[in-house]
């Protein structure tokens, strides 16, 4: 691939070895490649005033995104949200994200807590320390076949869970906010821009699903009102981003009852405040917004990457561009 004048200087802080930084560093040839130890962050903002694209995992804040003649930032993180800021557009700089590269662990991840919660997994694990033989209560528990789950997010997790949830035999609703075609697996969608209310699906589920990405309009999304809209006997399963949802409402709807149970990878604050609330309520199962990886990941980001070079180069709209109906300014 050759570039384009003007396109000579790259920079980055990925941390691929081996035949995958040579995949790398094929996607940008000529064009002249440095390299940035991660966590160097001094010499990552010094870089980036001669680069004209850079590939970042390690992210500075949005305010020292920029540039002379940067054109383009890839961020290899599937959010956007600590860099959606308007003052990157307002800078013409486009900026893209890795959304659906690791879709089928964060799938799994949210069926892991289903299936946790669906056999109150905790008290299983807690006999086991006490090499206790317990049955008691148990015969209330149900499985997923034939439950209703919501999926609030029709992306690339979200249509990858559906499919998943399908195959186990579960009823499966979708909240998504622009109308488009059917995803396989979802046998109902509920759309916002044709007029209907996430309330509406709230009220039917079993489990509520958040897979949305954290924008301005997805910021407390869930909050005490569409907790009292969930059923008693539901739960709520948050891999998407923890200020998706208010979690003091959250706290007092474990507490109360109000919902039955909650499985949390991500939260306001991370790492997760030891004083928080949410250790101690025996209906939640918390992970340290962490999943197992997929075998192939890292090849997918590259792909990904080749990929929205070849659509920067010519003038093509990238795969997860930063818009303005995704910035997220808290």
């Amino acid at each position: 691939m050759t570039n384009p004048p003007g396109i000579s200087n790259v920079v980055t802080n990925v941390v691929y070895e081996g035949p995958l930084w040579d995949r790398f560093r094929s996607i940008f040839e000529p064009a002249n490649i440095t390299r940035i130890a991660p966590g160097d962050m001094a010499q990552m903002l010094q870089s980036l005033g001669g680069a004209e694209v850079a590939i970042l995992s390690d992210l500075p804040a949005p305010s020292e995104i920029r540039g002379r003649q940067l054109r383009w930032v890839h961020i290899t993180h599937a959010g956007l949200d600590r860099v959606a800021h308007p003052e990157i557009l307002d800078r013409g700089i486009r900026l893209s994200g890795s959304a659906g590269y690791s879709v089928e662990t964060l799938a799994e991840h949210a069926m892991f807590f289903m299936l946790s919660l669906s056999c109150r997994a905790m008290d299983l694990f807690a006999s086991q320390r006490r090499s206790a033989w317990e049955k008691s209560g148990r015969e209330h528990l149900r499985s997923l076949y034939k439950q209703t789950v919501g999926i609030v997010g029709l992306g690339h997790i979200g249509q990858a869970l559906a499919t998943r949830c399908e195959a186990m035999g579960m009823r499966v609703l979708g909240f998504r906010r622009s109308d488009g075609l059917d995803v396989p697996g979802v046998h109902k969608i509920y759309c916002e821009e044709t007029g209907d209310r996430l309330a509406d699906m709230l009220a039917e589920t079993d489990y509520v699903v958040l897979a949305v990405p954290l924008t301005n309009e997805t910021h407390g999304l869930i909050g005490a009102k569409e907790l009292a809209q969930m059923k008693p006997t539901a739960h709520l399963v948050n891999i998407a981003r923890g200020n998706v949802v208010d979690e003091p409402a959250l706290i007092r709807a474990l507490s109360d009852g109000k919902i039955a149970g909650a499985g949390l990878d991500v939260f306001s604050q991370e790492p997760l405040p030891s004083s928080s609330a949410l250790w101690q309520l025996p209906n939640v199962i918390i992970t340290p917004h962490t999943s197992p990886r997929e075998p192939d990941r890292d090849d997918r980001a590259v792909d990904l990457i080749a990929e929205n070079y070849r659509r920067f180069l010519s003038g093509e709209e990238l795969l997860n561009e930063l818009t303005q109906s995704n910035l997220y300014t808290p």
